[in-house]
């Protein structure tokens, strides 16, 4: 283990996030250079790598891009989706069905097609019930998967989603394994997880180090520049910050502001990512209190945000005001939620008098699940006719919690690069696989399709009625703005951050 798990804090400094651009680690200090080990730092550790097993694609990036490789890869400057380990992902029909085509000749590091009937195993297991994964939402979007010749799978979809490709870098179904090696059994799989990445699996010290070397085969050559990677995760934010400034690591995975402001004030390199949306809390639409638009409503007004956020990032406030970040094209200035008392408890008292008093649990997961609830309780209990208690779940329940609807009220992120994709996933009254609010409004739904234009005017229009629809109805209460990004030390190159499932394993690489 070459990280102590230090329990030491830091001092906090002034900063401030980044706007809504690719981050990266500046211009490298010339052309890649080949070779050394990257001691790395993300947010959690691993209960197995089988792509079924991980919770996001933003809890151990770095891990699963490095074994499975990217499949789809977000373009900053188009804002498209470009090929990884697929030729081309398309669809004729609107979303109706997709085509995808894998590489010709492509393998798994154990010498086996990486084909159609791969991609088929594996998104087929990926919805399966029995195996729980947290993707199984996006991946039950698709009825069902057509072999059509060795390189090519048709996905025939339960109903259109135009949006598709741009849900593939959030979730799980981006890493695809070896169908040879997942048969074996998950037991026998974690020992040696095969994929078509630039790393190997080496060894593994459960929650300790995980270590990989490079793939010889890898193919896009002469990537990765690594010899090898070596992986731990250390969910305390100070804990992964104190480790880089002890020299212990060389890069640290970060979504904290007040994290980034302290690295770069100790001398090291920031790569930021600021995302439009956010994360906060995800009320059930379908269950009461939250099934009526007046409690969601009541929640929003009652609720300082700002002062949530303070409470949950140690003093860096960063509630979204609006969907989208100001630079970007369609930016709107309608407030997500206004903070208003008096008609919070109005709201509230009118509830009561119906015999629906605001009483809600609030889903509590280890890690800042604690402090939410804690901002939470101590906001609420100023009003009337409005309780919060807590929910404690175990990790293993996190992701799969919220596809299946047991809950009140959790955290969640509605944080995104591309709407189209993730927007109508979430908010769409078609998308019932993944729309974990479970948030049904016929006007939200008709301008997210309206959203799937080429003409800009014509989308503005369409997504300026998505965020007035947002700001009166409250499916989602964003307390804190998303970032996404690394700190790293003077020799380390090659760190892009772009939307999720990033940085890119083969990308980087150290100088001598």
């Amino acid at each position: 283990m070459f990280v102590a798990l230090a329990t030491a804090t830091v001092v906090l400094l002034a900063g401030c996030a980044g706007g809504e651009t690719a981050g990266s680690s500046g211009a490298p200090a010339g052309d890649p250079v080949s070779g050394g080990t990257l001691r790395a730092l993300e947010f959690s550790q691993p209960k197995g790598f089988d792509p079924v097993q991980v919770f996001s694609s933003t809890s151990m990036p770095l891990t699963y891009t490095a074994l499975y490789g990217q499949f789809l890869i977000p373009n900053p400057e188009t804002g498209e989706y470009d090929c990884g380990l697929c030729e081309s992902f398309s669809t004729p029909d609107k979303g109706a069905t997709w085509e995808v085509v894998t590489r010709k000749g492509l393998t798994f590091s154990d010498g086996t097609p990486f084909d159609a009937a791969a991609i088929k195993y594996n998104w087929d297991r990926m919805k399966d019930p029995k195996f729980g994964s947290a993707s199984a939402g996006i991946a039950s979007q698709i009825d069902h998967i057509e072999v059509v010749d060795n390189e090519t799978a048709k996905l025939v979809m339960t109903v259109p989603n135009p949006g598709f490709e741009g849900l593939m870098p959030i979730y799980a179904l981006q890493w695809i394994a070896s169908p040879t090696a997942l048969e074996k059994g998950q037991a026998e799989f974690n020992k040696n997880p095969i994929g078509a990445g630039p790393f190997l699996f080496d060894s593994w010290v459960p929650n300790g180090t995980l270590k990989l070397k490079k793939n010889p085969g890898y193919y896009d050559a002469p990537k990765p520049y690594l010899d090898a990677l070596e992986i731990q995760g250390v969910a305390d934010n100070a804990q992964r910050l104190n480790a880089l400034i002890s020299g212990q690591a060389d890069t640290i995975l970060n979504s904290e502001a007040s994290i980034f402001a302290e690295g770069e004030a100790a001398g090291f390199k920031k790569v930021e990512y600021q995302f439009n949306g956010g994360v906060g809390l995800m009320l059930n639409n379908a269950k009461a209190p939250f099934n009526d638009v007046r409690a969601r409503q009541a929640l929003a007004y009652a609720l300082d945000l700002n002062a949530m956020s303070d409470s949950i990032t140690r003093g860096y406030p960063s509630a979204p005001k609006t969907l989208f970040t100001e630079n970007s094209p369609l930016y709107e200035d309608i407030p997500l939620t206004t903070h208003d008392p008096e008609k919070a408890q109005k709201l509230f008292d009118e509830l009561a008098a119906e015999g629906k008093p605001v009483n809600f649990s609030y889903t509590v997961f280890p890690g800042s699940g604690q402090l939410v609830f804690d901002a939470l309780q101590s906001q609420l209990q100023k009003y009337k006719n409005v309780t919060v208690t807590p929910d404690q779940r175990d990790t293993s329940q996190q992701g799969v919690v919220g596809t299946t609807g047991d809950y009140q009220a959790l955290t969640s992120s509605m944080a995104f690069v591309d709407p189209g994709s993730r927007l109508w996933g979430q908010l769409h009254g078609s998308a019932d696989r993944t729309n974990y609010a479970r948030f049904k409004d016929a006007e939200t739904s008709a301008a997210l399709d309206a959203g799937f234009t080429e003409d800009p005017k014509a989308q503005k229009e369409a997504y300026k009625i998505v965020q007035e629809r947002l700001a009166e109805l409250h499916p989602y209460i964003l307390y804190t703005s998303y970032l996404n990004g690394m700190l790293t030390s003077d020799k380390v190159h090659g760190a892009t951050v772009f939307g999720y499932t990033s940085p890119s394993a083969a990308e980087l690489w150290l100088q001598p």
